[in-house]
C-alpha cells in the first residue's frame, strides 16, 4: 500500500515534467494549432517602375488579417473587388482587418519600418495593387520573412523577400 502512495507523487512530478517538456519544444502549437503572430518584416519596400500601371499612380493596401473565415474569401479576391468592396468589408468586419493604404506614382519608392505593424497580430498578411488592367493583382506576404519588397511593374507587381545584404 504505501509502494502506491509513493507512486502517485512521483506520476505527478513525472506528468509535470513532460508537460514543461512539450511547452519547450514546439508540441503544443502541434496539439493546439496555429496562432495569430506579427509580421516579423523588418523594412517593407513598396517600389513603382518608371512604367508603372502603364504611367499611371496605382493604389496599394498592404491588409493584415485577423479573421480566417474573412482570410478564406480574401485569398480568392482579385483586387479589383477588394478595392470596390474595402469600406463595405471595412465597416463589415472591424475588427478582422487593418488596412495600410498607399498611392505611388510611377518611379516612386517608399519605405516602411515595423514601427507600422510591430503591435499587430494576423493570420496572415495580403498585399492588393490597383492596377488598370484585369487581373488578381494580389499576392499574399509570409508573416515570418525578414522583409519584402514589392516591385510594381507596368501590368502587375511581384512581391519578393530582400537578398541579404541587397541595396533596397
Amino acid at each position: 500500500m504505501q509502494l502506491k502512495m509513493t507512486s502517485i507523487p512521483r506520476r505527478g512530478v513525472l506528468m509535470f515534467m513532460l508537460l514543461g517538456l512539450l511547452a519547450g519544444c514546439g508540441a503544443t502549437r502541434a496539439l493546439f494549432g496555429p496562432s495569430m503572430a506579427s509580421p516579423g518584416w523588418k523594412t517593407l519596400t513598396l517600389r513603382a517602375a518608371d512604367d508603372a500601371n502603364s504611367n499611371s499612380a496605382v493604389a496599394v493596401d498592404v491588409v493584415l488579417v485577423k479573421d480566417q473565415a474573412v482570410l478564406d474569401s480574401l485569398l480568392t479576391m482579385p483586387a479589383s473587388k477588394w478595392f470596390a468592396s474595402r469600406a463595405e468589408l471595412q465597416r463589415t468586419f472591424p475588427e478582422a482587418l487593418t488596412v495600410y493604404p498607399y498611392e505611388l506614382v510611377p518611379a516612386q519608392t517608399i519605405k516602411l519600418n515595423d514601427k507600422k505593424w510591430g503591435d499587430q497580430k494576423a493570420w496572415a498578411a495580403l498585399v492588393f495593387a490597383g492596377y488598370a488592367n484585369a487581373g488578381e493583382h494580389r499576392a499574399r506576404l509570409l508573416l515570418n520573412a525578414s522583409g519584402y519588397v514589392v516591385q510594381l511593374n507596368a501590368q502587375g507587381f511581384v512581391a519578393t523577400e530582400p537578398k541579404p545584404g541587397a541595396a533596397q
